[in-house]
């Protein structure tokens, strides 16, 4: 998987509160990861936790957002590098949201991929904070196996 590199002049790019920071995941983060979807009611990814853990390994994107050595936020994204990159799960855990950390996540994917469109599938209750960082509504569809 081509893998980009998460550089301070990225990061700087950013707005981040106080004492949080932005790094590239590690295998290790994985069980922090997984409390992260727990709390989001993501069961797939606990169900299927061998799968989830291959999907994060495979990815083009994966960050994590820590407040020390807790990991409170995270995003994990696919790109074809041209026309799109897929953000394919954002979450920001509920204490920390509303202090711009989810728009920090969202505005490093798209610096990483300037010419690339950002498309997402939004749970209830997100779409208002998507609308706020000037994405559009756009209908999609799921079929799980």
């Amino acid at each position: 998987m081509n893998k980009f590199i998460l550089t301070e002049e990225l990061i700087r790019q950013v707005k981040l509160p106080k004492g949080i920071y932005i790094r590239q995941f590690k295998e290790t983060d994985f069980s922090s990861i997984q409390v992260l979807y727990e709390k989001e009611g993501w069961m797939t990814f606990l169900k299927r936790s061998e799968n989830a853990l291959k999907a994060w390994e495979n990815s083009n994107i994966t960050l994590v957002v820590l407040d020390g050595d807790i990991i409170v936020g995270l995003v994990r994204a696919l790109t074809d590098g041209e026309i799109t990159t897929y953000i394919a799960e954002i979450i920001v855990d509920n204490s920390y949201r509303g202090m711009g950390i989810g728009k920090a996540l969202i505005d490093i994917c798209h610096n990483l991929y300037p010419n690339t469109r950002l498309d997402l599938l939004s749970t209830d209750g997100a779409d208002d904070f998507y609308q706020r960082n000037s994405f559009r509504t756009n209908m999609g569809f799921r079929k799980s196996y």
